[in-house]
């Protein structure tokens, strides 16, 4: 079955800074309040996920996550309130253009 795919991202001084990957990595802290639970669920090494925060924090106006360190009760991640508005930026752009793929289907039909 054909199907129209488009990629996008958001860039920052010519590298991606936030897309899908990032996108999903920020909603499941918020959901398990967890660094190292988010990126488990993503198959993502701590590492590279605790690098992707911390490019968001230092390269955003406004930090994006906030860590909090390990202790007795160990540690956790909360996102902050404008994280939550990005990601709810993010995902009206994704819907308008999922939007526009479903009214381009008929480019489908032309091509054998």
């Amino acid at each position: 079955m054909k199907k129209i795919k488009f990629k996008y991202w958001v860039e920052n001084e010519d590298e991606k800074f936030y897309g899908p990957g990032p996108n999903e990595l920020i909603k499941r802290i918020q959901k398990e309040g967890s660094l190292s639970k988010a990126a488990g669920q993503m198959d993502m090494s701590y590492k590279k996920a605790w690098d992707l925060v911390q490019r968001l924090n230092k390269h955003s106006t406004e930090p994006w996550v906030i860590l909090k360190k390990g202790g007795s009760h160990g540690g956790g991640a909360e996102i902050t309130p404008y994280a939550l508005k990005v990601i709810r930026e993010y995902e009206k752009l994704e819907q308008k253009i999922s939007e526009l793929l479903e009214q381009e289907q008929d480019l489908l039909k032309t091509i054998k």
